[in-house]
């Protein structure tokens, strides 16, 4: 029975490790110099190298010719290795072996000397995997084991190990195998097997494996299986199930160009046509980044002609960075998991990108003047004197005629234009305000928790009065002022501006709301409060 491709094309030296040099350089050198630590930590994504290199350095460790710090894959102690059938290489699967009680005995194992190399070495992977009381068991025989024994620990998931396990070992990131090295691994695994395979379709192996070697090699041998060892980058298009169909280019540019009906043309077509929607989902983000590549002035990632480049520069000459980004982003968040035949999660992904385009092209330029309602209004001297209408020019210093004088709006109770309903509505609904600015940043909040409150409210505005100059200062800033509308909108359920002003008798909104906890438990139990004084902290 023939032997598994990804078993057999294992490496059996540290040279033929792939992707993986700033590794296997610095062990070469432990081994060269005899410098070799009594345990290490191999982390980093599946298919990358760890099992293989843990065992690599195992056979190394116990070669009788070392060269150069490589096995010799001749002595009798490496032919061991490579068969499988080596005596001082103890492998342990963490995830089906993770009890203390399995420690435990690795423990008592390890004081016993190695049957016929100069070292013991056990290989456990998956260790994130052991449970607490097994780690507890570990942690001395790791940090002080004998002198004949090395501890190799690999996983998938660094996080989960305890620090105090990971400060006793030497610790190695191995990382995702770039396209380049795993095309030239696969080269070399079909010159050794006989295979003609393309470059193209080698790429296509390699990038639809997404950095794991293992699995490339494994979707190698399932294609050469299926379609015979002549492998073309039509056929292994199909074997993969991947997309080549230009409705990708065809719906990423109509997103762009904000065309839904053509958009929902091409994603219907795509459907009827029984074609996988969630290899095409990948084929439409991979253009959606090629072309945002482009527009920043990159090279595509999987490169292309200089005809493709052309159009593609030519595609989003006039669309803003943003539109694109926020195409890429709503049709990489698609989720087609629930229902893979359902079009619905692409449908709204171009509903949601080209409504946000066409409300971003909506909202006018700022003119390069500030208006009124931009400009500080003079601060108030008394409650009662009245703030100008901010849609209204200001009033000559110069005493006008009462039949020429603008028609004055309702006056609130505070003296303030806007209605009296707006006014109270908008000051029951100051607490929410300061939770809500307190929670996007903490110094919005403490400005509105200061002696502050509405003075004036409508539609469209409402006007803070500060009873303190240096609060109204900071608050006026322009990033503060910002997020204060913004918050100020999302509490109002409409588009509000904020102005702020000085208002020297303005009363704290903090006094209309108990702010203690005992009080508000107190009061649901009937309880009344006399005096607000003593509540305030």
């Amino acid at each position: 029975m023939p032997e598994i491709l990804y078993r057999k094309w294992r490496p059996r030296s540290f040279s033929e490790l792939a992707g993986q040099d700033h590794v296997s350089t610095t062990l070469r050198n432990a081994l060269r110099s005899g410098r070799v630590a009594h345990a290490y930590l191999f982390a980093g994504p599946r298919g990358t190298g760890k099992t293989t290199t843990g065992r690599l350095l195992a056979k190394t460790l116990n070669c009788t010719a070392v060269k150069d710090g490589e096995p010799c894959n001749e002595c009798e102690s490496c032919q061991s290795y490579n068969a499988g059938r080596a005596m001082d290489l103890i492998e342990m699967d963490a995830a089906s072996n993770r009890g203390i009680e399995e420690i435990r005995n690795l423990r008592d194992k390890v004081a016993f000397s190695p049957g016929a190399g100069e070292k013991k070495v056990y290989l456990i992977d998956e260790v994130h995997m052991l449970t607490e009381a097994a780690f507890n068991a570990l942690l001395k025989t790791l940090e002080e084991p004998p002198p004949h024994v090395v501890f190799i620990l690999a996983t998938t998931e660094t996080h989960k190990v305890p620090a105090t396990i990971v400060s006793r070992c030497q610790r190695f990131d191995f990382r995702r195998i770039s396209l380049s090295s795993a095309v030239h691994r696969l080269e070399q695994v079909c010159e050794g097997e006989g295979f003609t395979c393309e470059i193209a379709a080698l790429e296509m192996i390699a990038r639809q494996a997404t950095g794991s070697l293992r699995d490339a090699v494994n979707l190698l041998d399932q294609l050469a299986t299926s379609y015979g060892q002549e492998l073309t980058a039509e056929l292994v298009r199909a074997g993969l199930g991947l997309i080549d169909d230009p409705r990708a280019g065809e719906l990423a540019r109509a997103a762009l160009a904000g065309d839904l009906g053509r958009g929902l043309e091409l994603i219907a077509s795509i459907r009827d046509d029984g074609l996988d929607l969630r290899q095409f989902q990948r084929e439409l983000v991979r253009d959606l980044r090629s072309l945002l590549l482009v527009k920043t002035g990159l090279a595509p990632a999987e490169g292309a002609t200089a005809e493709q480049l052309e159009e593609m520069r030519a595609a989003v000459a006039d669309i803003p960075v943003a539109v694109v980004l926020s195409s890429l982003k709503a049709f990489g968040e698609a989720d087609l998991k629930p229902d893979p035949n359902s079009t619905l999660p692409l449908d709204i992904a171009l509903s949601e990108c080209i409504l946000r385009r066409s409300a971003a092209a909506a909202v006018p330029p700022q003119a390069a003047a500030p208006g009124p309602r931009d400009a500080p209004p003079p601060a108030r001297q008394i409650a009662t004197a009245p703030v100008p209408n901010p849609q209204t020019p200001r009033a000559p210093d110069t005493k006008a005629e009462p039949e020429k004088a603008a028609p004055a709006r309702p006056t609130s109770p505070s003296g303030g234009n806007g209605t009296a309903q707006g006014l109270a509505a908008a000051r029951e609904q100051m607490q929410q305000l300061y939770y809500a600015a307190k929670a996007r940043d903490a110094r919005i909040g403490a400005f509105v928790n200061s002696a502050c409150d509405v003075i004036e409210a409508d539609d469209g505005m409402i006007t803070l009065g500060f009873l303190h100059e240096a609060i109204l200062k900071m608050v006026q800033q322009p990033q503060n002022l910002k997020v204060l509308c913004e918050v100020a909108s999302e509490v109002m359920g409409r588009p509000v501006e904020v102005r702020c002003v000085l208002e020297s008798h303005v009363e704290p909104w903090t006094k209309r709301f108990p702010r203690s906890s005992l009080v508000r438990a107190a009061e649901q139990m009937g309880a009344r409060v006399v005096s607000r004084n003593e509540e305030q902290t």
